[in-house]
């Protein structure tokens, strides 16, 4: 099955789309340690600006510790769909994590440059 306004959509949107990518990838998110609140709430910020209602919940700093990291911050993220009032139409639920492992060694770029795809 295609979608072709769906296709449109995302071809009209695309340099959007790549810049909001760099910009999470751009907050290193290594767990180890595991500092993860600062890529919650750059993803919050960018969310927020999309017109999407953000929730964030950070977890107890003494729960964070006992587990071995730095911070995280549980976002609930609603977009609604649908005619007239906000509680109208469907609610798409999304669940995702942003920490990644340690890059490693030998990269010829900045794993957390978030460089342009060359045109």
């Amino acid at each position: 099955m295609t979608y072709p306004a769906l296709d449109q959509w995302i071809a009209q949107h695309f340099d959007e789309e790549v810049q909001f990518l760099q910009q999470l990838v751009r907050v290193p998110t290594d767990t180890p340690p595991g500092n993860n609140a600062p890529h919650a709430e750059t993803t919050a910020a960018l969310l927020a600006t999309l017109g999407w209602e953000v929730e964030a919940f950070p977890v107890p700093e003494a729960e964070v510790r006992a587990a071995g990291l730095q911070s995280i911050t549980n976002l609930i993220v609603r977009r609604r769909y649908g005619p007239g009032s906000k509680d109208d139409g469907p609610t798409i639920a999304l669940n995702a994590h942003g920490d990644v492992v340690p890059p490693g060694e030998g990269w010829t770029h900045n794993p957390y440059g978030a460089a342009a795809p060359p045109p």
